[in-house]
């Protein structure tokens, strides 16, 4: 396999093109900060992506396919991840409800609704089984993707479906019963 990782990263050093290609593609300027940390995630994606291909690179025409796909495969990675850095960084940007409150009149909130849906959610966590509160709280407070929380507890992206599943049955039960 250490072999495969090398053969990977010698190609890359005769095709760097692909990797600054894709950079391009996605519009970041050589002054970009950041630039350089892109280049380095683009050539362990390529090394990355090497190690994964299973067709045979003999032929010039294969090894053209193989940087195509390659390129458009560090392309979508990356701009995947600056969506999602760009999506956490606005999520990290909260307000804070409570200083709001100090500049709204009384009437603006209605604390009893917010001491409800408090208390509403402080039960459905001591109801959840461990696992459902990780979940619960990767899923909803961090804003992780289900093949986030997949591999941060290390359990398959369906079962994570399953989970948020079950959360959103013990909230509707929860809440049919306070309205009851």
């Amino acid at each position: 396999m250490e072999n495969r990782y090398l053969t990977g990263f010698a190609l890359f050093l005769q095709h760097r093109g692909v990797v600054y290609g894709a950079l391009a593609r996605m519009a970041v300027p050589r002054s970009d900060n950041n630039y350089d940390d892109l280049v380095h995630d683009g050539m362990l994606l390529y090394v990355d992506y090497y190690v994964k291909y299973r067709e045979p690179l003999s032929t010039p025409e294969a090894v053209l396919k193989f940087n195509r796909l390659a390129g458009y495969f560090i392309y979508k990675t990356l701009i995947s991840r600056a969506k999602d850095l760009h999506r956490r960084q606005q999520i990290a940007f909260t307000v804070d409800t409570d200083s709001l409150a100090k500049n709204e009149p009384d009437s603006a909130f209605l604390a009893s609704d917010r001491l409800q849906t408090n208390n509403l959610i402080t039960l459905l966590y001591t109801a959840l089984t461990p696992i459902e509160r990780q979940v619960l709280l990767l899923r909803f407070f961090d804003q992780l993707k289900d093949i986030e929380i997949a591999n941060q507890l290390a359990i398959s992206h369906q079962r994570v479906g399953r989970i948020r599943k079950q959360i959103i049955i013990k909230y509707q039960a929860l809440l049919t019963q306070q309205l009851t």
